[in-house]
């Protein structure tokens, strides 16, 4: 399912999609919203490869329940899509030995959560038309925090 922010634009062109997945709850689903992404999500894996299949996504998180555990890095390739995708070091706080060759465009430590990291290494992987609008983001996330 899509969940638009507040006061946003609804065209993924004016805005940044972002799919969180099956394992996370609701929870990051708001802070993203409050942050103004698009969320894409849902704890049904068929619901989720549908709104994959059929939306523009600019950007994937990677949340594991084990070592060998890559379902949304999977769900990209089984829909054959092009998707920046960030490892969220959860499973055990370290990158896998493999890292470089898992397919990931970078990773991003859970604890401590650190906003700053966060928008920095997703404006380095979304294209220039997607940059002004993170920058918008952030400008007003941290004044609303601040």
């Amino acid at each position: 399912m899509r969940y638009f922010p507040k006061d946003r634009p609804q065209e993924s062109s004016k805005s940044i999609v972002l799919l969180l997945p099956l394992y996370l709850d609701e929870t990051f689903i708001h802070l993203f919203n409050s942050m103004g992404f698009t969320v894409i999500h849902s704890h049904n894996p068929e619901v989720l490869e549908g709104e994959v299949r059929q939306f523009h996504i600019d950007l994937a998180l990677e949340w594991q329940r084990g070592p060998e555990d890559y379902p949304i890095r999977d769900l990209i390739r089984k829909c054959n899509k092009n998707i920046p995708i960030f490892l969220m070091l959860n499973w055990n706080g370290r990158l896998p030995p493999n890292f470089s060759n898992l397919g990931y465009h970078e990773y991003l430590k859970v604890f401590p959560w650190e906003n700053d990291e966060f928008m920095g290494k997703f404006y380095e992987a979304l294209p220039e038309s997607k940059k002004p609008i993170l920058r918008d983001l952030w400008e007003k996330y941290g004044k609303e925090q601040g």
